[in-house]
């Protein structure tokens, strides 16, 4: 299995802009030191919910201030930027980690935002899907060519090129079949998140994502698709329970104001339409489910949950540790305790299984 930290850097009442951003830094160079795989960075505009609107700034000085662990973005907002830039910024990023960077891009949700920055909402599913094209293109070919609804340039040298190639790219599905067929259809790899993922529809996405690239011929078996889920792990399940209490509904708060495209008049955007009970559906996201448990406990409880997890087709978690206006010791401490206790043990089992099939 695989692990990672994630952050949108959410701004709590309690914290200034700058605090918030350094706690989420020592997070993510604790994580480093103590062995997980993945960071994993959202971007977001205008609200509490996420301080990354200079996304690829950011990108960078966890790259400066890491060394092994991959950075990865969970994900962009392709639309709101063009296509090239997205391209020539990851990379950037990909130099300088030294080939560390993975590119998760998605088309975005938040109407506010689309309108604050001048964006058609109606023409987001098109922008996303032509903007994936672009940055492949821009990515792997010596000059960029393309001709398009929104991107249109002949013989055109993007510099610098990534060191990797080519650069994994992740996209972000809920549950809609068609995002998941595209993602197949082009072999690129779905990235699970939102109600989608705590609600227990993660290993069905997962599942369809695989028969589909089955489907279109793209090799698969060697890849676990990131699935977004919140981790917290405290000494006791007392502790577990009740150190989150105020603190786990701050972005369901901040969602339920800001987090739809939909418009006050109930004006559904083009591809939007599974978002009618987006919001009925984070209001369960709290809820234990019989597919994929709630990860939260002490380090034994995590252990089985996971296990859980892992037989359902879920190797690849990432999330937040802690929550927001949380004492932020308590949020080290739960990747402390992950990374020294739950993690072993996963790998203990992985070695264990790995020589039983020698």
């Amino acid at each position: 299995m695989k692990f990672g930290i994630f952050h949108t850097v959410q701004l709590h009442e309690s914290q200034t802009a700058k605090e918030a951003l350094n706690n989420a830094l020592e997070e993510i160079m604790l994580s480093e030191e103590l062995g997980l795989d993945e960071t994993w960075l959202g971007e977001h505009h205008f609200s509490r919910h996420g301080l990354l609107s200079g996304f690829f700034s950011f990108l960078g000085h966890v790259a400066a201030k890491t060394s092994k662990i991959r950075i990865g973005t969970a994900i962009t907002v392709l639309p709101f930027h063009n296509p090239i830039l997205v391209a020539s910024e990851s990379a950037m990023i990909d130099v300088l980690s030294n080939g560390r960077f993975d590119l998760g891009i998605g088309r975005g949700y938040q109407l506010q935002e689309f309108e604050g920055l001048g964006v058609d909402v109606e023409q987001a599913t098109d922008r996303f899907r032509e903007g994936i094209e672009v940055i492949v293109k821009a990515l792997t070919e010596e000059k960029l060519t393309y001709k398009g609804k929104f991107t249109n340039v002949e013989d055109k040298w993007i510099i610098p090129k990534p060191i990797q190639n080519p650069i994994p790219i992740y996209v972000a599905v809920s549950t809609t079949p068609a995002t998941i067929d595209f993602a197949a259809k082009n072999g690129h790899i779905v990235m699970v998140g939102g109600p989608t993922a705590v609600l227990g529809q993660a290993p069905d996405v997962i599942k369809t994502w695989r028969e589909k690239m089955d489907e279109y011929g793209n090799e698969h078996k060697h890849i676990d698709p990131p699935v977004q889920l919140p981790i917290y792990v405290a000494p006791t399940m007392e502790e577990a329970i009740n150190d989150p209490k105020g603190y786990d509904d701050f972005s369901l708060k901040i969602l339920s104001k800001i987090g739809t495209p939909i418009s006050k008049d109930g004006s559904i955007p083009k591809g939007y339409d599974e978002w009618v009970n987006r919001q009925k559906d984070r209001e369960g996201l709290l809820v234990q489910n019989n597919q994929i448990p709630l990860l939260r406990g002490t380090p034994e409880v995590l252990v089985e949950k996971l296990k859980i997890c892992r037989e359902k087709g879920v190797k690849n978690i990432f999330g937040n540790f802690g929550f927001p206006g949380m004492d932020k010791k308590k949020s080290l401490r739960s990747i402390e305790l992950f990374c020294t206790q739950v993690l072993p043990e996963i790998q203990k089992l992985e070695e264990s299984e790995s020589k039983s099939n020698v």
